[in-house]
Parts: C-alpha cells; sequence; structure tokens
C-alpha cells in the first residue's frame, strides 16, 4: 500500500446476511442456489441488488445486454471508474458463493467508505454481469464480454437455451433490458472477488490468493451421425447407432484428460440424442467437451488427439463425425502491481496470502487486456464449486472483501 489510512475492514455480519439473504432466492433444499441467468430466480436477485444498491446510495443503470452498474459517486465524476464486479447467476444447480460473493463484497466495499466518511477522487461502480455461467446459454461470461466489445451484442442476443427461449426475449420477459449503450467506457482498472474454486488455499492454510493468470481454453463439439431402426427388430450387426460411437468418444475423451494431468483438463459434460425414444436407435447424437490448461501448445496437442480418436471411431464404426472447435481463448496475465499491493495489503492485514494461476473463467478476464485488473481468491470448503455443497465461512468472505476495499480504496484516490 502507499501509506494511505487503511479503513479498519468490512461489516462481516452484513456480508454475511446478504450472502445468505440472497442464496434463498432460487433456493434449493441441499442447501445450494438455482438462479440461471435470465430466470424469474434471476429476476428476484436482480431486484434484491438493485434495493440494496439504491439503500446503499448507490445510482444504478443497466445496459442493453442486462449488466448492472451500482455507481458511488467520487469528487471527479468524470474520472474513469473503479470498477468491482462478478455475477448473481448460478449454475443450475450451484451454490451460494460463485459470483454472489464478488458482487455483494463490492456493496460492502461502498458501505465501509461510507461509514468511515470516505469520498474517493474517482468514482466506484459495482456491476452484477449478466450470465457469467454460461449454464442456460453459451457462451458464458457473457455480460462483460459484450461489455468490453469481445463479444457482439446481437450475437448475444439471439442465443438460445434448450428450450429455444432467447436471450433477447428473456430480457425483455424479466425486466432486465437496459438503454445503456455497448461496448462501454474502458475503466481505471478493474477489481473481482471469488471463492477458488479448488483445494489449494484451504490445504495450504491461507486466507488470500491474488490470481497471477488465466489459462489456454476451448470447446469442442462432435456431431455423431447414424441410422434409425427398432431396437427390438434391428439386427446388432446391422446397427449404425450414434449413440454407441458417442460413448466410445466420452471414453476416448476421459482418457485424453486423464493422461495430461497435472498439466490440464479435458471434460466430455453434454451429450444430446435423438429420438431419445426406448425403442428406437439413436440416429444423431451430439456431444461437447471443454479443454483447459495453462499451455497453449498441451491444449492445441490434446485438440489434435481428440481429432484422431474421432477419426479412429468413425472407421470403427462407419459412422460420419463432424468436428467443431470453437469458444477459443488465450491466457492472460493480471496487474503485477496490483497483485503486489494485494499482497502488501493482506500483510498488513496480517492474512496469510500467496500467488497463484486460475484454470477457470471469470468476468476479470475480459478486462486484462484493457485495465489493471486483479482477481483475488479466498478459500472454498474442499475446494467444490458449481455445487450445492459449496461453501465459504464468514470469515473468510469477509478478508477476501477486506483485501478488495484496501485495493479498490487505493486505485479510487488515484490521479
Amino acid at each position: 500500500m502507499d501509506g494511505r489510512t487503511q479503513l479498519g475492514g468490512i461489516d462481516k455480519e452484513r456480508l454475511w446476511a446478504d450472502l445468505m439473504t440472497l442464496g434463498a432466492i432460487g433456493g434449493t433444499a441441499a442447501g445450494g442456489s438455482m438462479r440461471g441467468a435470465l430466470s424469474s430466480a434471476d429476476r428476484e436477485g436482480r431486484a434484491l441488488f438493485a434495493h440494496w444498491a439504491r439503500e446503499a446510495g448507490l445510482a444504478l443503470r443497466v445496459d442493453r445486454i442486462g449488466n448492472m452498474f451500482a455507481r458511488r459517486e467520487g469528487r471527479n465524476p468524470q474520472a474513469a471508474p473503479v470498477v468491482i464486479g462478478s455475477h448473481l447467476d448460478t449454475q443450475l444447480p450451484g451454490g451460494k458463493f460463485d459470483g454472489p460473493l464478488g458482487v455483494l463484497a463490492g456493496l460492502a466495499v461502498c458501505r465501509a467508505l461510507d461509514a468511515a466518511g470516505t469520498v474517493t477522487a474517482r468514482p466506484i461502480e459495482v456491476v452484477n454481469w449478466t450470465n457469467e455461467e454460461g449454464a442456460r446459454f453459451q457462451p458464458g461470461v457473457m455480460g462483460s464480454a459484450v461489455y468490453t466489445g469481445a463479444l457482439d451484442l446481437t450475437q448475444a442476443l439471439s442465443r438460445t437455451d434448450p428450450t429455444g427461449a432467447s436471450v433477447e426475449g428473456e430480457l425483455a420477459r424479466i425486466g432486465a433490458a437496459g438503454t445503456t449503450p455497448v461496448p462501454g467506457a474502458v475503466p481505471h482498472s478493474y477489481f473481482e472477488l471469488h471463492i477458488e474454486q479448488g483445494p489449494e488455499l484451504e490445504e495450504a492454510g491461507l486466507d488470500i490468493a491474488m490470481v497471477t493468470r488465466s489459462s489456454a481454453m476451448c470447446s469442442g463439439y462432435a456431431t455423431i451421425r447414424g441410422e434409425n431402426g427398432h431396437t427390438q427388430t434391428l439386427a446388432m450387426s446391422k446397427r449404425r447407432n450414434a449413440l454407441t460411437a458417442a460413448a466410445k468418444l466420452v471414453l476416448a475423451i476421459d482418457a485424453i484428460g486423464a493422461s495430461i494431468e497435472p498439466h490440464g483438463t479435458v471434460s466430455a459434460s453434454v451429450i444430446e440424442n435423438w429420438p431419445n425414444n426406448r425403442v428406437n436407435i439413436p440416429h444423431l447424437s451430439k456431444l461437447s467437451w471443454a479443454i483447459v490448461g495453462f499451455d497453449p501448445a498441451i491444449r492445441e496437442a490434446t485438440v489434435a488427439r481428440i481429432e484422431a480418436a474421432c477419426a479412429g471411431i468413425a472407421t470403427e464404426t462407419g459412422l460420419v463425425i463432424e468436428l467443431d472447435h470453437r469458444h477459443y481463448r488465450e491466457p492472460c496475465l493480471f496487474d503485477e502491481a496490483l497483485i503486489g499491493k494485494g499482497l502488501a495489503a493482506a500483510a498488513t492485514r496480517g492474512y496469510a496470502a500467496t500467488r497463484m494461476p486460475t484454470l477457470t473463467a471469470h468476468d476479470a478476464l475480459s478486462f486484462c487486456a484493457l485495465c489493471p485488473t486483479a482477481l483475488v481468491f479466498v478459500p472454498c470448503r474442499g475446494g467444490i464449486s458449481h455445487s450445492e455443497a459449496e461453501w465459504c465461512s464468514p470469515d473468510q468472505a469477509a478478508k477476501g472483501a477486506d483485501i478488495l476495499l484496501d485495493l479498490v480504496q487505493e486505485a479510487a484516490e488515484s490521479e
């Protein structure tokens, strides 16, 4: 830090109460939350965020992809704002912390500044980005990608969920479509707080990680074409079963993923099948997978191995397998100066901290190339995320928010 007076800290009890209250919207019997992007539950979560923002004296605006901005004015309203962001949508189902911690900690930062009577030079904006999870609409990290210009608004609005509902239609249905143009203005800096979604911090007994870099990713899609037939009459030797070939491919992808550990993962996690009828041999199967790793060269070699597996299975089964690779994301580096400041803030507060890369995607990745960006991790129990069992303790959440407060206060006072 630069010698500026350090604020006492976040209101831990209020932050925890906010997390639990929001988590009850779309709450599941197993203790998680299910607020798919632009669902009715997401509408309720957005309304609660808007209420809390207005309660804190923040001005609200919404852009055309539904991103919500809660603004705390600074002494220089014309200055580029310091942005704190994450998301309120969840996996289907998910937990109470993946995304909401970052948004609600942003509100907690603003409340802490108010409590201290601090008026910063720069405005501060707390953002709920639309559809980060990608659980309902592909791709994920949608709202921040549209904001930064990495994804065209028209393309994003046209995306549909498995029922055929579009992003544009659901924005209108839940009243979440705003009028602020996109892409948006470049912030002065961007900050995000998130649970680690892995076990390293907990296993090492650490409180904080400043994230150093992201991973190389891509998604792959296979369309397998066979022939329809009657499952009760067609001889086994004459069948051209698309689902059988898909099963072989899933096993092959899993084996490839196991072979590249610990350098990355490959997950074949989605399959669609037609006609999906007990007495019909499937004539069409579609599956998708995701490759994640820190080395783009390993990613490319893994793609080549999957292509070879597809060619071998197509030869073995006599079926047609069509491949499509997309959603490529290259690694990005987070701001070294902010990493250092985060580690210094942790030391000052007596929090045990480290540096760490991230395999997972976050909205912060959208900003790395545009402005100084920092991503802060706190532990989650067992490293579990994207699960109703996801858990972060009140102390862990508050410690992460304290570091966010320190970083944001300094950035918002910079000229």
